[in-house]
């Protein structure tokens, strides 16, 4: 939406960012894709793209710890960081009320990668899983 003329209607804008970012509160890595939203892998033809591109989004929307999961009721709301937590609806309200949401995102936040920075599992110090260690 062009922010000086809402009636302009939706604009096309392409973004490039890092796969895997820094979240700049916690300072650790995130995975940083989305089935929706994320289109290619810059610098990769489009078979071995897709192929990991797939990959990632099967590791995303399979991993619950990164998932909002939330069961809406009447005069509910929920509140989630969207730079590290995916959401899809889930059609478990039965309410005569219709939903309604809110999104809100922080402008003008560039997404970055630090090599240094740490994993959340790193970061809590828990062991690595593919160590011989776990969760």
């Amino acid at each position: 939406m062009e922010r000086r003329n809402e009636r302009a209607g939706p604009k096309y804008v392409e973004r490039i960012h890092p796969l895997i970012r820094v979240h700049p509160a916690t300072g650790w890595k995130s995975l940083f894709v989305n089935r929706a939203m994320t289109v290619s892998i810059v610098g990769l033809d489009k078979a071995e793209s897709d192929l990991i591109l797939n990959y990632l989004f099967d590791v995303y929307e399979r991993n619950v710890d990164i998932q909002v999961r939330f069961r809406w009721t009447p005069g509910a709301s929920a509140l989630w960081d969207n730079r590290i937590t995916i959401h899809v609806a889930s059609w478990d309200y039965e309410g005569t009320e219709p939903r309604h949401g809110t999104r809100v995102t922080a402008l003008a936040e560039k997404p970055f990668f630090d090599h240094n920075a740490p994993t959340r599992r790193e970061a809590l110090g828990f062991k690595n899983a593919t160590a011989g260690g776990g969760v």
